[in-house]
C-alpha cells in the first residue's frame, strides 16, 4: 500500500519515536497480515513499560489477490484474532485494542460480548473502535464499555468535528486521530507533477479537481506554517493534536528521520488569529473562492 518498507528501519523508527518522549503505538493485524504487529513486538522488546500498544482486530485478508480485507467480528473471530496479536507482539496483554471497521453481518451485542471478555479475562486493558459512527458507538456501549474511538480526522477531513468529537467529549471518551496528515497530502511534499502508484492511486483527494484545490490549500498552509518556523506537516499536526476533545494522534513513518520531523508537530499552539485564518482558507476552498 505504501511502497518499500524496510523492517529495520521501522524498528528504529519505532525506538526513535520511544527516545523521543512518543509512547502510543498503534497498529493492526491486517497490515502485512500480521507482519506489522510482528516488527512492533520486535521494537519493542525491552520497553514494554514506555510504551502504550494499540491494535485491532475485525479485518481478515482476503479470500482473493485483489479483493478488500473481509470484515468479521464475531464473538469466535475476535477471541482467536486476541490470541494471534498477542502472540505476535509477544505481551501478555494488550493495552488497547480495537474494533478496526463495523461488521454489517455481526450484531454490536455479539461483538461487544466478545472484547468485555477479553476484557475481564486481562487479555486486554481497554475497548477501543475505529470508523465508527456516533449511532454505531452509542450502540456498542449498551453493550459494554468503550474506552477510546479511532476517527479519521485532518485538517482536510473536519467532519468527526462537528459530531463524533463531541459525542466523545461528553462521555468521556478518548479520542485517537488518525490519518492527520492525509495520506502525505499535507507534508507539502507533492505538485502538479507528482504520481502515485500506492493506495493514493484510487483516493479523490489525490485525483481530479480535488486535488489541485488541496494543493492550493498547502500552499497557503505553508505559509502560516512558517511564521513558527514549522513545516506545513507540523502545523497540521499540531491543529490535530490541539483540537479540543483529540487525545492523541497517530503519525506513520518509514524512518527516524521522519519521526523526528513528526515530534516537531507537538508542544507548540497556533493562536486563535491563525485558527481562524485557517478556517477560512478551508471555507473558501470548499465554495470555490
Amino acid at each position: 500500500m505504501w511502497g518499500v518498507v524496510d523492517d529495520n528501519e521501522s524498528i528504529a523508527a519505532i525506538r526513535q519515536a520511544v527516545d523521543c518522549g512518543v509512547n502510543l503505538i498503534d497498529t493492526a493485524a491486517i497490515y502485512g497480515e500480521g507482519h506489522s504487529e510482528e516488527i512492533v513486538g520486535k521494537a519493542v522488546t525491552g520497553l514494554r513499560d514506555r510504551v502504550v500498544i494499540a491494535t485491532k482486530c475485525g479485518l481478515l485478508p482476503p479470500t482473493r489477490r485483489g479483493d478488500l480485507p473481509r470484515r468479521c467480528l464475531s464473538h469466535d473471530s475476535i477471541i482467536r484474532e486476541c490470541e494471534n496479536s498477542l502472540r505476535r507482539l509477544r505481551v501478555d496483554v494488550i493495552d488497547i485494542y480495537q474494533c478496526h471497521w463495523t461488521d454489517p453481518e455481526t450484531p454490536l451485542r455479539e461483538t461487544m460480548r466478545a472484547m468485555t471478555t477479553l476484557l475481564d479475562q486481562g487479555k486486554i486493558r481497554t475497548i477501543g473502535v475505529s470508523n465508527f459512527s456516533c449511532e454505531q458507538l452509542a450502540t456498542a456501549r449498551e453493550f459494554g464499555p468503550v474506552h477510546c474511538v479511532q476517527p479519521h480526522f485532518s485538517i482536510l477531513h473536519r467532519r468527526p468535528a462537528s459530531d463524533l468529537i463531541p459525542y466523545c467529549q461528553e462521555h468521556d471518551i478518548a479520542v485517537i486521530a488518525y490519518g492527520p496528515l492525509a495520506k502525505g497530502l499535507l507534508t507539502g511534499k507533492f505538485d502538479e507533477s507528482s504520481t502515485f502508484q500506492d493506495v493514493r492511486a484510487t483516493d479523490p483527494d489525490f485525483t481530479a479537481a480535488r486535488y489541485p484545490r488541496n494543493l492550493a490549500i498547502v500552499a497557503k498552509l505553508e505559509e502560516i506554517a512558517l511564521r513558527y518556523d514549522k513545516t506545513v506537516a507540523q502545523l497540521a499536526l499540531s491543529w490535530v493534536v490541539n483540537h479540543p476533545g483529540v487525545t492523541s494522534a497517530i503519525v506513520g513513518a518509514k524512518r527516524p528521520s521522519q519521526v523526528i520531523e513528526n515530534i516537531g508537530g507537538a508542544d507548540w499552539t497556533i493562536t486563535d488569529n491563525d485558527q481562524q485564518l485557517i478556517t477560512r482558507i478551508l471555507e473558501e476552498a470548499s465554495r470555490g473562492t
